[in-house]
């Protein structure tokens, strides 16, 4: 007899049923579960990128967007007592005394009339007649109590120098545009600039001094005020801030202070360093703006501000303030920490997808190789009494009558094989009594 291929053998049949029955419940669950736990991660995605988005809206973004107008109000409110102080010098009596005892003292020595070559020329190596040293000594302590100022000296009414804390570059200072501006108007406040005498970028405060009963204009007092100020201010918003920079710049976008490199002196007021020009598409947005508000980036936040254009109307007519933009960032790996557990827990639902994948396919391959083991041994206790019934009827066929059976299972096969041996004793007895037939007929 041919021996039939395995998927229509007995063996084979029972083996694919046996694999259809053990394999299709354990991939129908492990698919549920695989389909659940990924509707789980989709939605615990979407809930935690909502929750970046309202905490960099609602909670970081507004946060370094205040703090950048807290750093902007402390600049400006540190810049209006410094002017202030500056008024109050200038207005001081041993000030305004020196300046009219000056006037006649260089009215006396004939410089009114001289051209300012020629001043310049006599007064090549001292910088003043040294005519109030108390009131120089004044003006030292007054920036010994205030360490910002880097100088001050003022002149008489003819702009020669009366009193200073350092020397000047030149005697007579009518010809500066600082100084007609000031007598002319009252106070001029300078763009930040590099002052040759004090050495420092700094912020020219320029103030009239006037007679205060007759208001009779008597000279300019000049304070250089240093950006060390911006710069400490800076320094104390950053450290507000976990991992925070806070940086100044001015209108052209220009480094006044930048707590990430210490305030170097190498990038301040330097235009290599320009932020308009060198700086990333969401600085060079934030200087475009008028308002203070906020970017989120992918690397950080920035938080942005500008300082008070309409608070100094009081001390400096027509001075719009100073047009300088805070900006403070956070990298966003220490803005988004407080969500960061929500982050922990969608790896946590990744890494069990990928679990339950490696899960599933061990099961169907456990599955697979117990269930064709198992259809094996079913198939081997069915399939052996059958080919020994097999045999027998072949045998039978053939007129061998001689071999029995025995099953040992206790099931229909052995009710087969029962009615397999009745079959064989009847046909041997029938074929006995034909035997014994023939030889009779044959005596």
């Amino acid at each position: 007899m041919n021996k039939r291929p395995f998927s229509k053998s007995l063996h084979g049949k029972l083996t694919l049923q046996t694999l259809i029955v053990g394999l299709v419940p354990v991939v129908i669950v492990g698919l549920i579960a695989y389909q659940s736990l990924s509707e789980l991660t989709e939605t615990a995605d979407e809930r935690l990128e909502q929750s970046r988005l309202e905490l960099s809206r609602d909670v970081v973004g507004v946060n370094l967007s205040a703090t950048a107008s807290r750093v902007a109000q402390q600049i400006d409110v540190f810049m209006r007592e410094r002017i202030l102080d500056a008024i109050v010098w200038a207005r001081a009596p041993n000030v305004v005394e020196a300046a009219k005892g000056a006037a006649a003292e260089h009215s006396k020595r004939g410089l009114e009339t001289a051209t300012i070559s020629e001043v310049e020329d006599q007064f090549r190596s001292v910088k003043s007649l040294n005519l109030f040293p108390g009131t120089s000594a004044y003006l030292k302590d007054q920036i010994a109590l205030s360490p910002h100022f880097g100088e001050v000296f003022f002149t008489d009414q003819n702009g020669f120098n009366v009193a200073m804390t350092n020397p000047t570059s030149d005697f007579v200072q009518r010809d500066e545009a600082w100084w007609r501006q000031a007598w002319n108007n009252g106070l001029d406040i300078g763009d930040v600039e590099f002052d040759d005498s004090a050495g420092i970028w700094s912020v020219d405060v320029s103030v009239r001094i006037a007679d205060p009963e007759t208001g009779t204009r008597l000279g300019v007092m000049k304070s250089v005020l240093g950006v060390s100020l911006i710069q400490e201010v800076a320094t104390t918003g950053a450290a507000e801030i976990n991992g925070g920079r806070v940086t100044v710049a001015n209108r052209d976008g220009l480094l006044l202070a930048e707590t990430s490199s210490q305030h170097s002196r190498e990038r301040i007021m330097n235009d290599e360093f320009n932020l308009r020009s060198s700086g990333d598409a969401d600085i060079v947005s934030a200087f475009t703006s008028r308002d203070k508000g906020y970017v989120l980036g992918a690397e950080r936040v920035l938080g942005f501000a500008r300082l008070d254009s309409g608070g100094y109307g009081n001390l400096v007519p027509n001075f719009e303030g100073f047009d300088w933009l805070v900006l403070v960032e956070q990298p966003t790996s220490i803005a988004y920490a407080p969500i960061r557990g929500l982050s922990v827990v969608q790896e946590g639902l990744e890494s069990s997808k990928q679990v339950i994948v490696v899960v599933l396919l061990t099961a169907v391959f456990l599955v697979a190789l117990i269930s064709m083991a198992l259809a094996n041994v079913m198939s081997r206790k069915i399939t052996v009494p059958l080919f020994k019934l097999r045999e027998l009827a072949d045998r039978v066929s053939k007129g061998d009558t001689s071999k029995t059976i025995e099953v040992k299972s206790d099931d229909e096969i052995k009710d087969l094989a029962i009615a397999f041996e009745r079959m064989r004793k009847s046909i041997s007895i029938a074929m006995r009594k034909i035997r014994e037939s023939r030889t009779k007929s044959a005596a």
